[in-house]
């Protein structure tokens, strides 16, 4: 962990759930963009850090609060679009942060302007820095040549890393299965996963392509899984 980096502020590869906390459960359809919006700025707080630093509580149920406006957002398409743009404009940092996050699953409907102005000013690293993996998952090569300008004028080395990552890419776009297992990810197992009991099973592909279940392991080896706790 580097002091560049801003905790809470992460995507979620793989969903382990702690307790949901009394929130209730909301299908992705439930509600309005506007209104998964509002859900994310009622319940969503960016405090009550333990010890060490940049490290939640165990009981947190922030991120929980964060992948269901993240999904419900996604679901929604294109009709999420210019309510994100306009939060992506105009909110609270978090706030932004949230909506160049969703942007980056809603290619090709995004316009590349408003993220490109996010990345070139926004005063909160975190939100260049997620504005950046928007870019880079839209799958244009007409955002190369200022994505490397920028790269040369940013002073956060977060940042520039994902600049960097956002080149490296060379006009891939998000791959659509990504978008629809995000859309039609099932937010009523959120809790799945607790303190002190046995881990749910899961299934993950593995860097050579092959599929690693968590029930191979049971009763063999121990397990250990690794987050990069972040903007990763």
């Amino acid at each position: 962990m580097t002091a560049n980096y801003f905790p809470g502020r992460f995507t979620v590869g793989i969903v382990l759930a702690a307790a949901w906390a009394g929130l209730a459960p909301q299908a992705a359809h439930s509600r309005s963009p506007e209104q998964w919006i509002e859900y994310f700025s009622e319940h969503w707080r960016d405090d009550g850090w333990g010890s060490p630093p940049y490290m939640r509580t165990a009981n947190d149920n922030g991120w929980q609060v964060r992948m269901r406006a993240l999904q419900g957002l996604v679901a929604a398409g294109g009709p999420a679009v210019k309510p994100l743009l306009r939060v992506l404009e105009q909110g609270d940092p978090n706030q932004r942060m949230l909506a160049a996050q969703a942007l980056g699953y809603l290619a090709p409907h995004v316009p590349s302007q408003p993220l490109l102005s996010a990345v070139r000013n926004d005063p909160d690293a975190a939100v260049r820095l997620y504005a950046v993996d928007a870019l880079a998952r839209q799958g244009r090569d007409d955002i190369a040549t200022p994505l490397a300008e920028l790269e040369k004028s940013e002073t956060n080395r977060d940042v520039k890393k994902h600049i960097a990552y956002a080149l490296d890419r060379e006009g891939v776009r998000i791959d659509s299965q990504v978008v629809d297992d995000l859309r039609n990810w099932d937010a009523d197992r959120i809790d799945s996963a607790q303190l002190g009991k046995a881990a749910p099973d899961f299934r993950l592909p593995s860097l050579t392509g092959e599929t690693v279940r968590l029930s191979d392991f049971r009763g063999k080896k121990p397990v250990v899984l690794v987050f990069i706790y972040g903007d990763t």
